[in-house]
């Protein structure tokens, strides 16, 4: 199993997501944490499952199902370091300028 590294904002964004979809619904931030949880699960077994989008930088990304939301991650050695969890309408270059 790679060891899950968690790097800048993730957990912000994680909340500020959660707290807007409990306000569209209740309940709704908790799917939304499922299913972020469950592919941190499969990014620990099976990171290299996740082809890299741009071949000009090593980033590596896991769309989410339910939820236009994308998780951003690198893998070093034993290591999968993520770095974002931030909705798909977003500029991932822009983040990583």
């Amino acid at each position: 199993m790679f060891k899950l590294v968690f790097r800048g904002p993730v957990y912000v964004m994680l909340e500020e997501a959660y707290w807007w979809y409990e306000e569209q619904l209740p309940g709704l931030g908790d799917r939304l944490l499922e299913e972020v949880n469950i592919c941190f699960d499969k990014l620990s077994r099976t990171p290299f499952y996740y082809s890299i989008p741009n071949v000009n930088r090593n980033y590596r990304q896991v769309i989410l199902k339910q939820f236009p939301y994308k998780i951003v991650f690198e893998i070093v050695a034993e290591d999968v370091i993520i770095y974002a969890v931030f909705h798909t309408s977003r500029n991932m270059g822009k983040m990583f300028d």
